[in-house]
């Protein structure tokens, strides 16, 4: 990659920028640092509150310095050749006839060389952008004006399926589901086919966030300035948020997504005909040839994606119309593509990052919503797996071995007993140690917990080299699905007699024995008469799909191959219900698997509306390379005189609000939370939402205010709703909805909106928007604490103690409670015209100067602390009447 010799200076007006108003000083500013953290190879980490623009800001600052960027590589690149050669000329010239002429040639020849390494750069990047200018001109002169309703799409769709454009085929003898010696001639979707060609690789913006949603958003933003007109953007996502086809999205969860895709692919031809006799000895599963996955539709579809900007729900329109996968569209895409939009997932994960078609490297990366960067990279490198997916794991690769023991090869049926071995013997382990009633829990080291498996002597890299090269995941879980009775089966079939046994056989049976089922069903169900009369007819009954249970395995394996010191396994014991006892891998040390994104991309950026506190991110990620890193904390656009931040000590009944593990079930405290909720709704116009620390918590206070009495008293003031524990996000939708109806004043009798009762890390406490009257104060109960005694939680202090020193545990236990707190706090005051107050129940947060650091500069600063209830209550008052008198101005 050439990289130019001159550096960029960050432009200084908003123009250059190509931002679509006039931006604040803060947005300015940002713009500027990024610019100069992608320019110099920096890594930014920038606290900007929610409502600033945020999301508009970093990527006009980045694509801007992507512009200028290749701009001057193509100056740069061209000018250095012409130098070159004037150079090479020049010396040719003046050792012509000189003695000293060796030298001279030396010269000529080191210069020649890099002439051909920069002409063949320059050849490259000439043929990469006659390339892309020649397919978008393609692309657009075949691209239609597009106008149609989706409703009329999908029709279209259910109705050329129906007509049968999906492709049936049987497959013979079960032979697709059988682990080959090599499995050449099945293509591996998932990695795709390598392109070993020399081709040019252009700087790629990686643009990653917490939801789809987020992302959606970001894109509607780039469509608003300069940059949507010609940025070729890629939005990438999972099958679940891509798959058009009917049939496989009624499977609803990703993982039974994933696996029916993979097994439509593999499908190749046209459907054939199996002749009455093979019907007669064995059923056949009839399986559909996905109508979608046409390579020819999914590259224009490909391309018309490059050339204009679209987001998932868009893409999935057009996917729809022109009747191509989205899904591997995208994908394809991701090579020529400027600006990608990735979720965690498929950015943090180094495997799901590799078969997604990723490079990161010399890329620049801004992970936005980064506050909680440490606990989302552990949480997608940790695995958990039940003892009851274990059984059927076991269970599963048993039937899968019993069908095919005759055909496999004696490699592969090694493999395979081990795989097999593996899964018995962590049955074993659950199963022996969880034999009491009691529910028990510990926390061992991986080497340890692979020597009480019994499975230290294996090669686990091996074992996973195995089970990805021949996807045995996917070919156990089509067998099974296929032929689910073989799962009841109350005897192994005979296998066929040898004359000799090889010590390797000799090996295989030695290691089966450790493998025989433990218990038999205890009678065998009766066939159905239909499939008796018709084999080639399944069963008529609807069967809950089979999920996956090798995948989980083999993710959980994955996680022992890694670094030891890293991890740790928690066993937990369910002597009620064996069956819910579990094992699980923690990944420890974030730092470790975030350090080959660091090591690789150009740049990196992480940006958040409440990165406090970022010491634990410089420790933990950047600690290796501190002169890198450039911090930078922006205020709210806001004035100051826009948010009233309180912390209140006592409440109206004078007792003191600490609510600590030993007060917090009192009812003098939970008394006292129902008058501070029903003085602030007397103070307070419109919406306020009041967060607790747990569901638990949040049902002990509202089940006190029912029992005395003063529920119908707060009703008559707000509208009261509750965030349920359970529901899905339908019905989340339809409480918020009802909810800000009631905020903005269509309420009943002498109501003045709605008062939410919700939960620190609930469903409403990150990512939703309470601006204007829908957030007119927030209202914090308290600290939320995470629970210490937790065994996971109490391994990672223990780490961070060994590895950062004595109170870095203890460190990170306050982190997480305030980062909880600053999210709570982040809902309300979204634009420049926002007014709210943010009320801090506990008296910690008057008295704990290390706890007020840890909160917002914008609230820390303006922050006022009330020894006494009443002090709080005129200050709401007096706040609310002057904005209300501003707006009455106004």
């Amino acid at each position: 990659m050439f990289e130019p010799e001159t550096r960029l200076l960050a432009p200084e007006t908003g123009e250059d920028y190509h931002f679509p108003f006039s931006p604040y000083d803060i947005q300015l500013d940002l713009m500027k640092s990024l610019y100069t953290v992608a320019e110099r190879r920096q890594v930014g980490i920038f606290e900007s509150p929610t409502g600033t623009g945020k999301s508009l800001t970093l990527t006009c600052g980045v694509l801007s310095w992507l512009r200028d960027h290749e701009a001057l590589v193509e100056r740069e690149l061209t000018r250095k050749i012409e130098q070159l050669r004037e150079d090479i000329t020049r010396l040719e010239r003046e050792t012509a006839g000189a003695s000293d002429w060796i030298t001279g040639q030396y010269e000529t020849m080191g210069f020649k060389k890099q002439l051909v390494e920069l002409k063949g750069t320059k050849d490259l990047m000439d043929e990469y952008n006659k390339r892309l200018l020649e397919l978008k001109q393609k692309t657009l002169k075949v691209k239609k004006k597009r106008r149609f309703d989706s409703a009329k799409v999908k029709d279209k769709v259910d109705e050329q399926l129906s007509k049968g454009e999906v492709e049936k085929m049987a497959l013979e003898d079960g032979d697709d589901y059988m682990v080959q010696d090599s499995d050449d001639d099945d293509e591996d979707i998932e990695t795709g086919e390598e392109d070993k060609t020399l081709k040019y690789k252009p700087i790629q913006v990686i643009f990653c966030s917490r939801t789809h949603s987020q992302l959606g958003q970001v894109v509607n933003e780039i469509r608003r300035t300069e940059f949507g007109k010609w940025v070729r953007l890629t939005s990438l996502a999972s099958r679940q948020n891509f798959c058009i086809n009917p049939e496989v999205r009624k499977l609803r969860t990703n993982a039974l997504i994933n696996e029916r895709c993979l097994e439509l692919q593999k499908n190749k031809g046209k459907a054939t005909v199996v002749d009455e006799i093979k019907k007669a000895k064995k059923k056949r599963k009839v399986v559909d040839k996905c109508p979608f996955y046409n390579k020819q539709a999914v590259e224009d579809l490909k391309n018309d994606a490059l050339f204009e900007v679209q987001d998932i729900e868009e893409l999935v329109m057009f996917a729809k119309q022109e009747q191509a996968c989205p899904y591997y569209a995208s994908r394809a895409a991701i090579p020529d593509s400027q600006l990608l939009m990735v979720p965690y997932q498929n950015l943090l994960h180094h495997k799901t990052r590799e078969q997604t078609g990723i490079d990161i490297k010399n890329s620049v990366i801004i992970i936005d919503e980064a506050h909680n960067l440490l606990d989302t990279i552990a949480a997608i490198h940790s695995q958990e797996i039940s003892a009851e997916v274990l059984e059927q794991a076991r269970l599963h690769l048993n039937a899968y071995k019993t069908q095919y023991f005759a055909r496999f090869s004696t490699k592969n049926l090694l493999k395979i007993n081990q795989l097999l071995f593996v899964a018995t013997r962590l049955c074993k382990l659950l199963h022996l140690q969880g034999g009491d009633k009691s529910s028990t829990s510990r926390m061992i080291s991986p080497i340890d917990f692979l020597t009480e498996a019994d499975i230290f002597n294996l090669n686990i890299q091996e074992l996973l080299e195995f089970a990805d090269k021949s996807r045995i995941a996917q070919k156990v879980h089509g067998f099974v699905q296929s032929c689910p009775h073989a799962l009841e089966r109350d005897e192994v079939k005979p296998r066929p007699k040898t004359k000799t046994l090889t010590t390797t056989k000799n090996f295989l049976k030695q290691l089966e024995k450790d493998v025989v089922t433990d218990e038999k069903k205890s009678a065998k169900k009766a066939e159905v008469e239909d499939s008796k009369e018709h084999p080639l007819l399944e069963d008529s009954t609807p069967q809950k799909p089979l999920v996956n249970a090798i995948r989980p395995l083999l993710s959980f394996l994955e996680c022992l191959a890694e670094d030891f010191d890293d991890g740790r396994v928690l066993l937990s014991f369910d002597g009620k219900e064996p069956k819910r006892s579990s094992m699980k891998y923690l990944l420890l040390n974030p730092g470790a698997r975030f350090e080959e994104i660091l090591n690789n991309c150009r740049a990196l950026v992480l940006a958040g509306g409440t990165m406090q506190p970022v010491e634990e991110l410089t420790e933990q990620l950047f600690k290796g390379c501190p002169d890198r890193v450039v911090i930078k904390s922006y205020r709210h656009v806001v004035p100051p005189d826009a948010v009233l931040p309180l912390a209140v000590a006592r409440g109206p009944g004078g007792n003191e609000l600490l609510f600590n593990f030993a007060n917090r079930q009192k009812k003098e405290l939970l008394n006292e939370i129902t008058s501070t909720l029903m003085n602030v709704c007397h103070a307070v116009p419109n919406g306020i939402v009041a967060f607790f620390a747990s569901y638990d918590y949040l049902e002990l206070f509202y089940a006190n205010l029912k029992e005395s009495g003063r529920l119908a008293a707060l009703e008559e003031r707000k509208r009261i709703f509750k965030e349920p524990r359970g529901g899905g996000a339908a019905c989340v939708e339809k409480m918020l909805s009802e909810y800000a109806r009631a905020a903005r004043g269509h309420c009943s009798g002498k109501q003045t909106g709605a008062l939410m009762l919700s939960v620190v890390g609930g469903k409403l406490s990150e990512g939703l928007n309470f601006s204007d009257e829908l957030g007119r104060c927030v209202v914090v109960v308290g600290l939320p604490y995470p629970n210490r005694n937790s065994p996971e939680l109490m391994e990672r202090m223990r780490f961070l103690d060994r590895s950062l020193g004595p109170t870095a545990g203890n460190e990170y236990y306050e982190n997480l409670c305030m980062k909880a707190v600053n999210q709570c706090i982040g809902r309300a005051v979204r634009h420049i015209r926002d007014y709210a107050s943010v009320v801090l129940l506990d008296a910690r947060y008057c008295s704990n100067e290390k706890v007020q650091k840890k909160l917002p500069s914008w609230i820390s600063e303006g922050l006022q602390s009330a020894s006494r209830y009443g002090q709080a209550q005129g200050s709401l008052i007096k706040f609310f009447k002057n904005k209300a008198a501003k707006n009455e101005s106004q």
